[in-house]
């Protein structure tokens, strides 16, 4: 039974999110004052709370967040918010995640951390909590809906996006939540596997299809009966297995290479592709009927600049994830840098942030990063959506402090610290140069060959 405790000034709050979640969650409600008395009730009685739902205001401070989580033995702390900023809040506070009013039953089943109401199995077995997407706004929502259609079946999926966007990482929220979560999820990637042996891999061969087959192997495919296999860039297939693919999915039948007898699999297939299936069916290189198969329920992931309100979350779950695994009391990020990540493009996506955030806290010399410790590209700041929501002047000084900093961490380091080079590069005085450096934080020493 999943134990939430929601902490908001109205208890009407708590009726409406029982409302929205299945019979076997116990939903308590408290206010701020008391809440931490209430979790430590409940972790002393043997019945801990899994999860606070913490309304988003006013805005709760870092030390108050942690406090509950200490208080409930390790509790998840999700805020409820009604604005566009509860993604912000969350990463200054520290919580695991965010969920916007008004609540819908399939998002407040995931975000709470558990199988949505619609998937019928006794065991109420709980996704993977790596399962869990991470994000806010209508996308998010929309998404958090459409799973809820689909996990529960065994409908072909096909996800779409661009590299980076988390296409796996909705597959596996997919398959965790279905009937099949005891199952094996088996990745392929069509892409890494070279031609020649891609047909091997996926469906096996019988001893003596081909030199070197001296027993049977078993393929992927085989490896996933019961379970699912999640094709990811399924544009890159050959036309031959495509054919033989779509037998697959037509009879859950296949046949070994070499083999003179079918065989039969009971599996759920997901696709993914950063590819325009559409384009490709035109130009031949993908069987229609296959494009038909696949494309039962599609799902489609905007790319990180279309999103760039997700950023500030993202970073937050990434230092949470890294901390540990680097050994670093790494406790947030500041503004300036906070506003460089937000600023720039991301052309790798969600799998580019946590790189450039894991990146970050390698070389942060303190508990927080700082502006210097970002590391992005030079020319790519400013390419996402611009927040109108915010005011004028503070968004543009925000990206004019991101420029800055990125422009001065190049120019020190092509010149190795040496603020005479820098300035006669950049064209400015040497005195403007070093003020500027000092205003943004940045070490010379930092910049200087060992």
């Amino acid at each position: 039974m999943l134990r939430v405790l929601v902490v908001d000034r109205s208890s009407q709050t708590r009726d409406a999110v029982a409302e929205l979640l299945d019979v076997a969650s116990e939903v308590t409600w408290a206010v701020r004052d008391t809440a931490a008395a209430q979790l430590r009730a409940g972790l002393s009685s043997g019945q801990p709370y899994e999860v606070v739902l913490l309304e988003a205001e006013p805005a709760p401070t870092a030390q108050q967040v942690r406090e509950l989580v200490n208080q409930g033995g390790g509790v998840r702390v999700v805020l409820s918010a009604s604005g566009s900023d509860g993604a912000a809040i969350a990463a200054r506070c520290g919580a695991a995640d965010v969920v916007a009013r008004p609540f819908t039953a399939a998002e407040l089943a995931f975000r709470l951390g558990r199988d949505a109401p619609f998937v019928e199995r006794a065991d109420k077995r709980r996704p993977r909590k790596s399962d869990v997407l991470i994000g806010t706004g209508p996308w998010i929502k929309e998404l958090y809906d459409r799973l809820a259609m689909v996990a529960a079946t065994d409908v072909t999926v096909a996800i779409f996006g661009e590299s980076g966007t988390g296409k796996e990482l909705v597959a596996r929220t997919i398959h965790s939540s279905s009937p099949r979560h005891d199952a094996p999820f088996v990745v392929v990637n069509c892409a890494a596997i070279p031609e020649a042996l891609l047909e091997d891999e996926l469906f096996g061969h019988v001893r003596g299809a081909f030199t070197d087959a001296t027993r049977d192997r078993e393929g992927l495919l085989a490896a996933a009966d019961t379970g699912t296999l999640f094709l990811d860039e399924i544009g890159e297939l050959p036309l031959p297995l495509q054919a033989k693919l779509l037998r697959v999915l037509q009879s859950q039948e296949f046949r070994r290479i070499g083999d003179d007898q079918d065989r039969r699999v009971d599996v759920r297939i997901i696709t993914a592709t950063n590819r325009d299936l559409d384009q490709l069916v035109a130009r031949g290189s993908f069987r229609q009927d296959l494009y038909y198969r696949i494309n039962v329920f599609p799902m489609r992931l905007p790319p990180l600049r279309e999103r760039p309100e997700d950023i500030a979350l993202l970073v937050r779950h990434f230092i949470i994830k890294y901390r540990a695994r680097l050994g670093r009391a790494c406790d947030g990020i500041a503004p300036g840098a906070l506003a460089r990540f937000t600023s720039y493009d991301f052309p790798g996506n969600v799998r580019e942030l946590e790189n450039k955030v894991h990146q970050a806290m390698v070389v942060a010399a303190g508990p927080i990063i700082d502006d210097h410790d970002v590391a992005l590209p030079v020319g790519r700041v400013g390419g996402g959506r611009v927040d109108v929501t915010r005011p004028f002047r503070e968004l543009k000084q925000e990206m004019i402090d991101a420029f800055e900093t990125q422009y001065l961490t190049e120019l020190l380091r092509v010149h190795q610290g040496n603020l005479a080079q820098a300035a006669r590069a950049a064209g400015m005085d040497r005195k403007n140069l070093w003020a500027l450096v000092a205003r943004h934080g940045l070490e010379r020493a930092r910049f200087k060959k060992p």
